[in-house]
């Protein structure tokens, strides 16, 4: 989900400023439940890519302790 970030970031951005820019045109509601579901989607890519990072370090330190008790 993480190397979706980039693009969830620029569509939650375009959604946003034509959704809430002030202007009333038709479909301005779907536009505003897309930058909803877009800003949804942006926060648990963000939040995927903080949880792997952490599996990874975690994996890591357990390697370098394993590589370092066979010394």
């Amino acid at each position: 989900m993480k190397k979706y970030t980039f693009h969830l970031l620029v569509l939650t951005l375009i959604t946003a400023i034509l959704g809430y820019s002030g202007f009333e045109f038709l479909g301005d509601t779907f536009v505003r439940f897309l930058c909803l579901l877009f800003g949804i989607g942006l926060l648990i890519s963000c939040l995927d890519a903080v949880i792997v990072s952490r599996r990874n370090r975690k994996n890591l330190k357990k390697q370098i302790e394993k590589i370092r008790a066979e010394k």
